[in-house]
């Protein structure tokens, strides 16, 4: 039987072959090789600042250099690997521009999907939603990848009746940010600070509030975009980010 790594991460060992000098098992498929890839580039497993070997990942991904190569393209496509003239390829390092981008986006396009969704929302949502919420605070503070497991459930919760379109948007923006994610959460004020945000975001969607609900989103959002470019770069003004929340709370009164 082939030996499989944990869900997410680059296997540690060929994922080919079988006991006993047994037939090889069926090659991964590109979009296979693509996911894992790219799970762990989001999960932090890779230096940014060493050439990723392609003879190595193909050695521990048990699969040929043609799916590996094509599965490298897409993650060039999707910005998480940089290619060097020389024709190595690393995976690309956090950015300030790249991470105001994201975030400015995210606060735009999240809002107005939390905004198509409460309105939708049924006792059975709100009571999922309550169970997302729960499940984070039990793990604040813990093991992260388990608390980011339950936070994409959450955030998916918010924009479930958005539109399948929107939503994937979202849920990429959302995956992308997840390396800035885990650079914010290793701060110990930011995990109280963001179950706090989480809980009134929960509030402002029982409540059935929809200007609450996507103020608060987007305030939230901005605040982990801001807390995150301060650290960063303290004399950076973040235009990107403070523009999107201007939108979104035109007219709102501040906190």
């Amino acid at each position: 039987m082939a030996r499989t790594g944990r869900p997410g991460a680059v296997p540690g060992s060929p994922d080919r072959g079988g006991h006993d000098g047994g037939a090889a098992a069926p090659e991964l498929s590109t979009e296979v090789v693509h996911d894992r890839l790219r799970r762990a580039i989001l999960r932090g497993e890779f230096d940014p600042k060493v050439p990723l070997s392609q003879v190595k990942l193909a050695a521990r991904l048990g699969v040929s250099r043609t799916p590996l190569r094509e599965a490298l393209r897409m993650l060039q496509r999707e910005g998480l690997i940089d290619s060097e003239p020389n024709r190595r390829v690393r995976v690309a390092e956090l950015s300030l521009a790249d991470l105001e981008q994201l975030y400015a986006s995210r606060v735009l396009l999240e809002a107005l999907a939390v905004r198509l969704t409460v309105p939708v929302y049924t006792q059975a949502d709100l009571a999922e939603l309550k169970g997302a919420l729960a499940e984070m605070t039990e793990l604040t503070g813990r093991d992260i990848d388990q608390w980011e497991a339950a936070h994409q459930r959450y955030h998916g919760l918010l924009r479930k009746y958005a539109g399948q379109r929107i939503a994937l948007l979202a849920r990429n923006l959302s995956d992308h940010t997840g390396r800035y994610r885990r650079v914010y959460m290793a701060e110990p004020r930011a995990w109280s600070a963001a179950a706090q945000e989480h809980a009134a975001i929960v509030d402002a969607c029982v409540s059935g509030s929809i200007t609450a609900a996507s103020t608060q989103l987007a305030r939230h959002l901005a605040r982990t975009a801001l807390t995150l470019i301060a650290l960063f770069d303290p004399e950076h003004e973040p235009t990107p980010v403070r523009e999107a929340l201007r939108l979104v709370t035109a007219g709102t009164p501040s906190p």
